[in-house]
């Protein structure tokens, strides 16, 4: 299988990257530059990649990059960083709508924020005291819900790296949901309750950058479980993580 990957030296990108070449697909990679990429991988050749560098603002290289790849991901941007994350992914997604054509294969990545609250037919990004800036995925789920791609949006909570630098065993993996358990019904008015298992539930849904590649890797085909669907992650059951820095 042919894939690529946009940002493939930024934290979840290279995770994908190491994880796709180690399972034998065939990678290429687009990034600013193949020097740190290769660094980063530590060899200056690898089998099965290919690299091509360009920006994301650099259409005519990311479109030639799109081309004949089987599936697409998204690794590039950061929504609490930079200014122009929205209009930066949705070029990427019309222009994998013109490369891959109808069903082609794209994965982006999302929040927490952006699956639907347990019981409740909401979502965290959907209320007003949420920050603007992890209300962002709401912008890009809306966009790339109009195409016609075999899109999936993975949504977890914070991510760190694994310290063994592999994925972990056991991971809850949801479809348009929270992964964990909801908010408990009665007691305090609805908004609060849902920001307050948000926040109590955010630990469980602390994982690692490998994670998430494996999950990503393991749900290439076409029209599998988590087409045109968001996807949740948190550890297994009584697990919880630790962000850096606190929240």
């Amino acid at each position: 299988m042919r894939i690529l990957i946009i940002g493939a030296t930024g934290n979840s990108g290279l995770a994908l990257t190491r994880a796709a070449l180690a399972s034998g697909l065939d990678v290429t990679a687009y990034v600013r530059s193949a020097g740190k990429l290769q660094a980063l991988l530590g060899q200056d050749q690898t089998p099965g990649l290919t690299i091509r560098t360009g920006t994301l603002a650099d259409r005519a290289a990311l479109a030639s990059a799109m081309a004949g790849q089987d599936a697409v991901i998204n690794a590039a941007g950061n929504a609490t960083i930079d200014p122009d994350f929205v209009p930066m992914v949705h070029s990427v997604i019309g222009l994998a709508e013109d490369a891959l054509g109808v069903g082609g294969r794209l994965w982006l990545f999302g929040g927490a924020a952006v699956l639907d609250v347990p019981g409740f037919g909401v979502r965290a990004a959907d209320l007003p005291v949420i920050p603007k800036v992890y209300k962002q995925h709401v912008h890009t789920l809306a966009r790339v819900s109009t195409t016609a791609l075999d899109w999936s949006m993975l949504c977890p909570g914070p991510m760190v790296s694994a310290p063994s630098g592999r994925p972990g065993k056991g991971l809850r993996v949801s479809a348009d949901h929270w992964p964990v358990e909801g908010p408990k019904p009665g007691g305090l008015l609805r908004t609060l309750r849902i920001l307050k298992a948000f926040q109590q539930r955010m630990p469980e849904m602390i994982v690692t950058y490998e994670d998430a590649a494996r999950v990503i890797l393991d749900n290439l085909v076409l029209d599998g479980p988590f087409s045109r669907k968001r996807v949740g992650l948190a550890l297994p059951p009584g697990q919880s993580g630790a962000k850096p820095g606190g929240f």
